[in-house]
């Protein structure tokens, strides 16, 4: 087995597990369950959905996409992997267990200085690898934005260890973490690997304008559109300018986006019916997402969108699945990992995507609803139905892939 598709198979497992944990999260609210402590749980699902399964699973595909042959062998990279699949797997048992205490902080510290190794080692093999078109810049400025995300949570570990008080400095740290984790790293990497199958594969390297001009956009956007997460809070005007630049060029990227939209080669890079849907639900989950960022300059919608956790809530999973996650299993059927060609496989597909759409479609109607200052406790219930969707699926696409694996 090449160490692609170990990773692929690795990656799935921490898929099921990241469900698995979510189902335990969505449960305790509504029972009682006295042996799991929902502080506990909520560190250990969050840390290892985005180590565990975001971070390993498009690391691996940077790798053995982007890069030439001789660059994939480097034993580096498995070494890489294999520090932060064991540290992601630290950080799951620490939090379930004990807690955000020293252990899980060590485990947590020791996955960042993997990201650093691998960030050292890829940029500069990449920096290498000639021509340089949309796909090497977009995972360029993906890996930077990995490394750069590491701020927020050495900010934070600081603010503990220092007794600092000040509520506004924890949230803005945590802000910094997943910003440039979901509008960095996550989306840059998913169009990196996305325009490399579209222009290097299909097309040779004819890249439209309209994507040269996006590509740049999009990279511009990044930086100033985190003061948009500062708005809720600040009456600066120098971080007024940034954000509103921000969400400036995040309009002028999605003009590029629409433009480029007509002669992107989508059925020539999937020709499979499924992964070309999951394909789709991705580039709606950017345009949603990217509505939402553009949104937050109007104060009322922004305070609430950064004060309510519900609505927080809503637009990680609508990263975190809808993009994320959507199209690194659309490029696991391209790369023959999971074979759609088998009616369990499509079965599992099928329970795991009406399972996201549902969720989303929930948090969707309880955050208007909150806006509106109207709440309902039938939404946990929907949740919960969701999560057990999320589980089934995720834990029957394993069963399947084990199954299909060759020599089995």
């Amino acid at each position: 087995m090449s160490n692609k598709r170990f990773w692929i198979n690795i990656s799935l497992v921490s898929l099921s597990l990241v469900a698995i944990l979510g189902f335990l999260l969505r449960s305790k609210i509504l029972f009682p369950l006295p042996v799991i402590n929902y502080d506990f749980l909520l560190g250990a699902h969050s840390h290892f959905a985005l180590g565990g399964w975001v971070t390993i699973a498009l690391l691996n595909l940077l790798t053995y996409t982007l890069l030439p042959p001789p660059f994939q062998q480097r034993s580096w990279y498995q070494r890489m992997l294999w520090g932060l699949l064991i540290t992601s797997f630290g950080m799951l048992f620490s939090f379930f267990f004990l807690g955000n205490g020293v252990i899980a902080e060590l485990f947590s510290t020791f996955f960042i200085f993997f990201t650093y190794g691998y960030s050292g080692c890829f940029i500069k093999d990449l920096l290498s690898v000639n021509p340089k078109g949309p796909a090497n810049y977009l995972a360029l400025g993906a890996i930077i934005c990995l490394v750069i995300s590491s701020a927020g949570p050495f900010t934070f570990t600081y603010l503990l260890a220092s007794g600092n008080k000040n509520v506004l400095l924890y949230k803005d740290s945590n802000f910094f973490y997943l910003h440039f984790q979901y509008n960095g790293f996550f989306t840059l990497a998913v169009f990196a690997l996305l325009f490399h199958a579209a222009y290097n594969t299909v097309k040779g390297n004819i890249v439209p304008k309209a994507t040269k001009w996006f590509t740049s956009l999009l990279l511009a956007s990044v930086i100033p559109s985190f003061f948009l997460a500062l708005l809720w809070h600040s009456n600066s005007a120098i971080i007024s300018i940034l954000a509103k630049t921000g969400a400036a060029l995040i309009i002028a990227s999605l003009i590029f986006f629409f433009r480029m939209g007509s002669s992107f080669p989508l059925k020539r890079v999937y020709n499979s019916t499924l992964a070309r849907t999951l394909c789709f639900l991705v580039l709606v989950s950017f345009i949603i997402k990217s509505i939402l960022q553009i949104g937050t300059v109007i104060p009322g919608l922004g305070n609430a969108v950064f004060g309510l956790r519900p609505i927080i809530i809503g637009f990680l999973h609508l990263v975190f699945l809808g993009l994320a996650t959507f199209y690194i299993l659309s490029n696991y059927i391209m790369a023959g990992a999971i074979n759609v060609q088998n009616y369990f496989v499509r079965f599992s597909l099928s329970i795991f995507t009406s399972a996201v759409l549902l969720q989303e479609t929930i948090l969707l109607v309880q955050g208007i609803g909150l806006l509106l200052g109207t709440a309902h406790a039938v939404y946990k219930w929907l949740l919960w139905f969701a999560a057990i969707g999320l589980l089934a699926g995720s834990l029957l696409l394993v069963l399947s892939t084990i199954k299909l694996r060759p020599g089995k």
